[in-house]
């Protein structure tokens, strides 16, 4: 069976001059990035590192983090994939976790005892470094989870888990051999980018990589993407849930003549308001897209493909084959925590035993349900979880709620204590533009009501908050995610809700 590296010395033999990944005015052919990979592991070979060694890969440049990669999976060497925007006490901290024995940097140029930090990539002299395909079973990379409410862990991915879940992408997209030009622009600290770059590597697709656009994510960014898209033949994208509404209300009219170029689309990350992905899939009637969810330790592990589930396109959808989904201590309404076994569940966390797992199932840490129609909802962080004398919120579905009025851009949900320690719901909207905050208060309060249906029952009178914030920015990971600790503290600072007692 191939490993990841045969797939690149595969298409080096079959399709030495096709076009593989490009960046900026360069352009690699599949011969020339094998090359330029088993040389790049020659000079790292003189800096010491081994087989089995922990190598932090911490640069600017995509084509230079993936020639990297490869370069230490030839090795046999295991890459620490890092977000190039991670500041250095970051950095100490990841290495002396791994007990690195090297970090590749750009930036990064502090000297640690026992790690060697390699600034320059001048491999272009050395000789290509051949070795054996190495085991399927090894692990191949390490990826930190994004510690918001705990201190990261050290996720450790196998060859194995890699090629499963690349399998599940190229099936649930239905990608061509030879036949896509994906753009990528998602970190390569994450699963995600990642994972594309491996679809592409296996079917010997071509890669146009965007660095800078998911650092700046500013309106020149999105131009940039559609100018990308329009002049360079692509035809499959992974993109997020908040990229695909912003380019729908911001950037709609060339979206809508631009996105037919494309054959799919893929969403990951958060969870979809079913209107958004209604409006997607009438703007572009042939367009496959799909929605998948998984974490950094168990990738891709419910699909949901859009246009095959008309009326449930907001679930998160069905388990994949060969992966057993399961709802652990459901409550009366049937949620419960997501526990998830198969070949895509990580090898463990780095240094911490069998943590995460409870008799074979890994705990997700995600609270879901299984709809009458067997599909499966996830609903939230079991972390995140607002608890209201013992009544449940999950914020993302309030989140989701308010995001679908017109006039709010952002979002985002958490726990606050009030003077008598008594847990409520903080609601903080961020408006597209200056508004009268009494009106869009007013109305805000009025679409939860309606959709809790508070005139007709009292039962779900809870889940409407008392009080509510504006801000002008919602802080979040590099991937999205509301860090809610983060917005209870500046609530808990900042404490000035606009209205009051929205509900008596």
């Amino acid at each position: 069976m191939f490993s990841i590296m045969d797939y690149l010395h595969k298409w080096a033999k079959l399709a030495p001059n096709a076009p593989f990944l490009y960046e900026d005015d360069t352009c690699w052919s599949f011969k020339d990035f094998y090359e330029d990979s088993l040389k790049l592991g020659t000079l790292l070979k003189t800096k010491g590192i081994m087989k089995g060694d922990y190598v932090l890969v911490h640069v600017e440049q995509k084509s230079q983090h993936l020639l990297a990669y490869m370069a230490l999976l030839n090795m046999g060497a295991i890459c620490v994939h890092l977000y190039p925007e991670r500041e250095h006490n970051y950095i100490t901290f990841a290495a002396k976790h791994c007990n690195a024995k090297a970090i590749i940097s750009t930036t990064f140029k502090e000297r640690l005892e026992g790690c060697v930090v390699i600034n320059r990539l001048d491999y272009h002299e050395y000789k290509p470094l051949h070795v054996k395909s190495n085991d399927r079973s090894e692990v191949a990379y390490v990826m930190f989870t994004s510690g918001t409410t705990s201190t990261p862990k050290a996720v450790q991915t196998t060859q194995d888990n890699i090629l499963f879940v690349t399998q599940i992408l190229i099936r649930v997209a239905k990608m061509q051999e030879q036949n896509e030009k994906e753009v990528i622009f998602m970190p390569l600290g994450s699963t995600g980018g990642l994972g594309h770059f491996h679809a592409c590597l296996m079917l010997g697709n071509s890669i146009r990589l965007l660095p800078g656009f998911y650092a700046q994510m500013n309106s020149d960014s999105f131009e940039r993407l559609l100018d990308v898209i329009e002049h360079e033949n692509i035809t499959g994208v992974l993109l997020t849930p908040g990229i695909i509404m912003k380019l729908l209300k911001e950037h709609k009219t060339r979206f809508a003549v631009v996105g037919q170029r494309l054959r799919y689309i893929l969403a990951n990350v958060t969870p979809m308001r079913r209107a958004v992905i209604e409006e997607l899939l009438a703007l572009f009637p042939k367009l496959r897209f799909c929605t998948y969810y998984g974490s950094t330790e168990a990738s891709r592990c419910i699909v949901n493909v859009c246009r095959e589930n008309v009326g449930y396109e907001h679930l998160t959808g069905n388990a994949v084959e060969g992966v057993a989904i399961k709802i652990d201590n459901a409550n009366a309404q049937g949620e419960g925590e997501i526990l998830i076994q198969g070949p895509n569940v990580m090898r463990g966390y780095l240094g911490r035993g069998d943590e995460g797992f409870r008799e074979g199932w890994f705990e997700s840490g995600d609270v879901g349900k299984v709809h009458e129609n067997g599909l499966i909802q996830v609903l939230g962080r079991i972390k995140d979880t607002i608890s209201i004398d013992g009544l449940k919120i999950f914020p993302t579905e309030l989140e989701n709620l308010v995001l679908s009025h017109a006039g709010i851009k952002d979002v985002g949900v958490c726990s606050l204590v009030d003077e008598m320690s008594y847990h409520q719901i903080g609601l903080v909207v961020v408006p597209h533009a200056p508004s009268d905050k009494e009106q869009l208060t007013e109305e805000i309060y009025h679409l939860l009501k309606a959709k809790y249906k508070v005139d007709e029952t009292p039962l779900y009178r809870y889940k409407i908050p008392k009080k509510i914030y504006f801000e002008e920015k919602i802080p979040r990971t590099d991937l999205g995610k509301v860090k809610r600790d983060d917005l209870a503290k500046l609530l808990d600072t900042n404490a000035k809700p606009y209205f009051i007692t929205l509900d008596e």
